[in-house]
Order: C-alpha cells, then sequence, then structure tokens
C-alpha cells in the first residue's frame, strides 16, 4: 500500500436492501469492516434480514503483504460466498469479485479507488502456503486456515479461459479429448481386477524380510482418509452456541480488548464465558468453536473409520487458544457480589493449558456425577475423503472412547470398503521394531482441482482440494506403559498412559488418526501426536474395543 495515496475500500451493493449505495472506508493496516444484521457493524443491514447473521462476516487489511484484503466467514447461518462459491477460510478478495450474504441474500462488488496494478484484471499468481495456525495436531482453534492460495487463484484462471474465442476452445477441447483417451488407455491397462480387493504380491519370503514402505502403500492407500471437522460449543438445553468474553479496558485513553477468565468451583482457571445477548455491556464475544483436518483409516467393510478423539470431536480434548487471548484478566466477585477484574493478575496461556471445552466448570460442574450434561461440542460437519479424490462424504461420530485418543466415524458408501488389517501386538512388539506412518500433514503441499460445471441450474466451475497422502517410516522407540507390574515392584505408572514412543520426526500436525503399520504391512497403532522432536501412537486394542461390547465390570 502506498504511503503517498490513501486507498479507498469500496463496497458496491448489487441488489438487496441497500442496492445502489456505496459504502467506502480508507484502508489502514487495523481496518476491520464487521458485516452483519445490526448497528454494531460498519455495514449494517436490518435486523428482520433473516438471511444475514448478527455478525455474518469480516474484511480486514492483512498488513504483512501490501494490497492485500481478506475475507472470513465469521460462522454464519447462511453461508458467505465469493464470486459463488462458499468460504470456510480466510479467502483473498481482489477488484471485481462480488460477495454474497447467504446463497440467495444481498451481494456487493468489491473494488479500490485508486485500484493497485496488483488488482487489475491478470492470472493470479499462486502464493506460498501459509502455515495453519495449530498446536495440538489436527485440532486448532480456527481450522486449519491456508491463506490466498488455490481457490481464488483456479477460479479466476477458469473465468478467463471462458472468454477466449471458440477456435481455441475448439483446439483445447480436441487436445484435452486426446490426453483423456490416451491416459484413459493407460489406466485401464494397468487396471487391477477389482478395485477394492486387489492383493498385493511381494517376491521372496516376506515372513522374514517383512514389506517395503512401497508396498504398504500400494496396499494401503485407498484405505486411508482424509477428513475435514467444523464444530462449536453449544448449551444442550437450548442448542446456543457458547463465546468467550472479552471486556474493554482503557489504557492510556485507548479502548483495548482482554479476553476474560474465571475461577471455577473447582478452583481452575477458564474462559468466562456466555451466549450472545448475555455478553457484558461493550464486551465483545469470541465462538468457542473452531475447525480442523486429520487423518483416519477403514475398519470394517460397513464404512466405519478409525481416528483421534481429538480429530473427531475436538470439544472434548484440550482446548487451544489464540496469542491473542493473552494476556487475559482474572474476574472474581467481590464483597457486594459484584464481577470484575482482579488488580494485578493477568492469565497467561499455561494458566488454562489443560482446560477442556465441555468440562467448563462453571456450567458443568455441578452436574457431572449426575450425569447430566449442559455443554456439549456440536459438529457443523464431519467430511471424509479418500485418497487422490475430490468428492466429500459426510460422515458422523458413531463411538468415542473414554480411556484414549480415540474414535469411530461412520460413512455411508454404495460400494463394500476394504478395511486394513489390525493387529494388537502390543504386548508382544519391541522397541526397535520398523514402522510405518500414513496420514495427511497440513505442512504438505495442497492440491486442487477444477472441473467445468454440467449442471443447468449451477454454472459455477467446481474447485475442490484434492488430499495426497504422506508416508513416514522410523522405529519405535519406546514403549510407553501407562500401568504395569514386575516381579519386584506391584505396579508403576505413566504420566501420559499407553503409548508407543517414535522415532520418526516427518510427520506433523493432519496426520493425527492416520494408522500406523508394522513392516508386516499390520496397523498396529494410531498416530496422534507430534513435533519436530517426539511423535506418539496409541496402540491399536484401544480402537478395537470400540469395534465391539467388552465388559468393564462382570
Amino acid at each position: 500500500m502506498s504511503n503517498s495515496t490513501i486507498t479507498t475500500i469500496l463496497l458496491r451493493h448489487i441488489d438487496g436492501a441497500k442496492s445502489g449505495q456505496v459504502d467506502k472506508f480508507s484502508a489502514s493496516p487495523d481496518l476491520e469492516i464487521r458485516i452483519g444484521r445490526g448497528q454494531t457493524n460498519q455495514i449494517a443491514f436490518d435486523l428482520s434480514a433473516d438471511s444475514i447473521s448478527r455478525e455474518h462476516c469480516r474484511i480486514r487489511v492483512n498488513p504483512l503483504l501490501p494490497d492485500t484484503y481478506e475475507i472470513t466467514d465469521l460462522q454464519s447461518k447462511n453461508g458467505t460466498f465469493v464470486n459463488g462459491k462458499a468460504i470456510t477460510e480466510k479467502t483473498v478478495l481482489y477488484a471485481n469479485d462480488v460477495i454474497r450474504l447467504g446463497k440467495d441474500g444481498p451481494s456487493m462488488e468489491f473494488d479500490l479507488d485508486p485500484r493497485p496494478a496488483s488488482h487489475i484484471k491478470q492470472t493470479r499468481v499462486v502464493d506460498t502456503p501459509a502455515a495453519q495456525t495449530k498446536v495440538h495436531e489436527t485440532s486448532a482453534k480456527a481450522v486449519p486456515i491456508k491463506e490466498g492460495i488455490g481457490k481464488q487463484t483456479m477460479q479466476h484462471i477458469v473465468k478467463q479461459s471462458e472468454k477466449k474465442s471458440r477456435k481455441r476452445l475448439l483446439i483445447t477441447v480436441v487436445a484435452l479429448l486426446i490426453l483423456v483417451s490416451t491416459g484413459g488407455w493407460i489406466i485401464y491397462s494397468n487396471k487391477p481386477k477389482k478395485e477394492y480387493h486387489e492383493t498385493v504380491i511381494v517376491k521372496g519370503d516376506s515372513t522374514k524380510r517383512g514389506l517395503t514402505p512401497a508396498d504398504i502403500v500400494k496396499a494401503n492407500e485407498k484405505k486411508v482418509v482424509f477428513i475435514e471437522v467444523g464444530w462449536k460449543l453449544q448449551l444442550t438445553s437450548t442448542g446456543e452456541q457458547l463465546y468467550h468474553v472479552k471486556l474493554p479496558m482503557k489504557e492510556r485513553g485507548v479502548t483495548q480488548y482482554y479476553a476474560a477468565y474465571i475461577r471455577n468451583a473447582a478452583g481452575a482457571v477458564e474462559p468466562y464465558l456466555c451466549t450472545k445477548g448475555n455478553e457484558p455491556a461493550g464486551a465483545m464475544i469470541q465462538p468457542i468453536g473452531g475447525y480442523g483436518t486429520g487423518s483416519g483409516f477403514v475398519v470394517d467393510d460397513r464404512g466405519y473409520i478409525a481416528t483421534n478423539r481429538h480429530v473427531a470431536s475436538p470439544w472434548l480434548t484440550s482446548y487451544h487458544f489464540s496469542d491473542a487471548d493473552f494476556p487475559g484478566v482474572l474476574l472474581a466477585y467481590n464483597q457486594k457480589g459484584q464481577l470484575g477484574p482482579v488488580d494485578g493478575v493477568m492469565v497467561g496461556p499455561n494458566d488454562v493449558r489443560e482446560w477442556v471445552p465441555v468440562e467448563a466448570g462453571n456450567y458443568n460442574r455441578q452436574n457431572i456425577e449426575s450425569g447430566v450434561t449442559v455443554i456439549a461440542g456440536d459438529l457443523s460437519y464431519l467430511d471424509v475423503t479418500f485418497a487422490n479424490n475430490s468428492l466429500r462424504t459426510p460422515g458422523k461420530v458413531t463411538r468415542i472412547s473414554n480411556v484414549h485418543d480415540v474414535a469411530l466415524v461412520k460413512i455411508d458408501m454404495v460400494e463394500e470398503l476394504t478395511p486394513v488389517q489390525l493387529l494388537n501386538n502390543y504386548d508382544e512388539i519391541e522397541s526397535g521394531s520398523e514402522v510405518t506412518v500414513m496420514g495427511y500433514p497440513g505442512m504438505s503441499p495442497d492440491q486442487f482441482v477444477a472441473t467445468r460445471s454440467q449442471d443447468a441450474f449451477n454454472k459455477n466451475p467446481n474447485i475442490v482440494k484434492v488430499p495426497v497422502p504422506t508416508v513416514s517410516t522410523g522405529i519405535i522407540g519406546r514403549l510407553v506403559k501407562g500401568r504395569a507390574a514386575t516381579d519386584k515392584v506391584d505396579g508403576y505408572m505413566s504420566v501420559m498412559g499407553d503409548y508407543y514412543q517414535l522415532t520418526i520426526n516427518s510427520t506433523g500436525p493432519g496426520n493425527s488418526g492416520g494408522p500406523m503399520y508394522d513392516n508386516k504391512g499390520n496397523v498396529i497403532g494410531i498416530y496422534s501426536a507430534g513435533s519436530d522432536k517426539m511423535s506418539y501412537s496409541i496402540p491399536i486394542k484401544y480402537a478395537m474395543e470400540l469395534m465391539g461390547r467388552d465388559e468393564v465390570i462382570r
């Protein structure tokens, strides 16, 4: 952004109640344009506009990238669309992009004055993928956000190509037909007899030397899936969403918002929560929830998939706050029964490091022992995608372990699926054993495909991410036993529980829920957590327990 010329953001209303109006904003590094119902928004619509949420979406300037403007959907009821495509993550806006609030709601055109060179119509350049904000594997507070790559770029390319002359289009179609025909013949000539029931034949005695990682990938690539999840925290009685309160505080004449925290009945610090409309006067609220991605694998031909509990049900694991949530203020009741900040006490990340959303003491603690659940997580979506595929299949959580980070997800498919081979050898396997992990780490470059619509009622091109699995190899560095006994002691305990400690450092966030194979191709564990220094996997016996009805008392 030029220092000599102030850029003006123009939002021209195309239709709806504001049709013909133009909203103007001077671009600055801290500019935030909130759009929704009610007068608290910079672009405010009438409260009777049911298709628009109270906090529908926002536009911000990226201070680190010149002339870059980004729009984010604020978990609106009917979604936010850019050029006809629903956005689920932070999306870069370009001049002449059309924003629509809900599929049938009002729309507006985004423009800049003066228009920077980077916004003059041209083929958009693909940016380097931005790292997602994730601390605990895949269940970060905000989905795995990857900024400004892929979707918008490819959509612009498709639109430009449609404007080319019919002569060039005919040449392109002919060329594509030749390529598709050639590729189809090659694929057909190498196609196995049964798509989901192929047998891997390995030369030599595999019982002695084991399978190579390439053998394991060939046999299991179609059995390892990519999982995308969106969720929120809500009251079970009313379905109202819960929000984290941020209170305004003046410092040297400037109002700053600080995340508020409170001690529960057990004395632990947790976020101060409320439902929308019940926040303190002047406070801002931020939803408890988020988006994430992970991995899983088919364990039953009827469509059952094993993954981590923190992937399928993120509200049951420790929550990860953003950097903007700290330092926070601690609230307490004074002698008059009024709630206010405790002087000189600030809350840091370590104070709430182990907070689990559904265990918020101020709502749930008094009811936990009776079995009454006051708050719970709710899935906005859970989509399952097979390797190298573009079609998402909706899934649902069927069983959740109450002792370990494991869950079962179910999808409905017409065809019968081929499951992995499970082997519970936790009591026999030794440190130093070779293992292979498959999954979809978020650090891997994304791949997108664009297809032209054949639907007469929706001509927009379809641009989707295609997951490609990553393979990591290494050894079991140590078997961490949660509880055991020896001839010399009656028993000992681990602070972590039962895990495989792995000497595998190339996995990373997003691999959570992926299968860990031994050198015979059996799944013996579920990858659960890792860093650049250490990785961990859960013994497969905990997933197998979810597939049966083991009695815990007799």
